[in-house]
């Protein structure tokens, strides 16, 4: 059995952004691109960065949809007035693909982010906020044993999976050791 993941973001028209395993999802400020997150705010944009080493943005206009944390039950999207949680739609989430060359069933999914090296230690000098759609409420999920349950999904070849995510930094300077990871369990 093969099984590939594969993230997205909308680009308006279609699942046109693909984050690739050699690129990453950067989380900026309020000028854009490669603009910082004061310390104790949230992101303000959301692009797909081709790599730590190269700092070319991959998602040309139109960006990833910014989802940013306001509270425990509402979010900024793309910096419009804050709006309940229940309110984001599945073209504003990053979709988790899953694909099977044979059928299986998911009976568990999670999402964390975590140091980059041992998925227990949550990452250094940041705070995660994440949810699956239809949540109420954002989620914690910093290092492996906080993990934001993403539901389970029946018999197929292809299951798809919609999260919102926003972050803010504790420290000043780049944070570098952090990663976001997505696991199933599969029957």
């Amino acid at each position: 059995m093969a099984i590939s993941f594969e993230w997205k973001g909308h680009d308006g028209n279609d699942w046109n952004f693909v984050i690739s395993p050699t690129n990453v999802i950067g989380f900026y400020g309020p000028e854009g691109y490669g603009s910082p997150i004061q310390v104790g705010q949230y992101n303000d944009s959301m692009h797909i960065r081709t790599s730590l080493s190269d700092d070319t943005d991959a998602c040309a206009p139109p960006h990833l949809t910014n989802l940013k944390y306001i509270s425990d039950t509402e979010v900024s999207i793309n910096g419009d007035s804050p709006v309940a949680l229940t309110s984001v739609v599945d073209k504003n989430c990053i979709m988790i693909h899953v694909k099977s060359d044979t059928n299986i069933t998911i009976i568990g999914s999670r999402l964390y982010a975590y140091d980059g090296t041992n998925v227990d230690n949550p990452p250094p000098n940041i705070i995660f906020k994440a949810f699956k759609l239809g949540d109420s409420s954002w989620s914690q999920p910093m290092g492996r044993s906080n993990a934001l349950n993403c539901g389970t999904s029946d018999a197929g070849t292809d299951h798809y999976f919609y999260i919102g995510m926003s972050l803010s930094p504790t420290s000043t300077g780049a944070s570098t050791s952090f990663v976001i990871r997505f696991e199933i369990d599969v029957q």
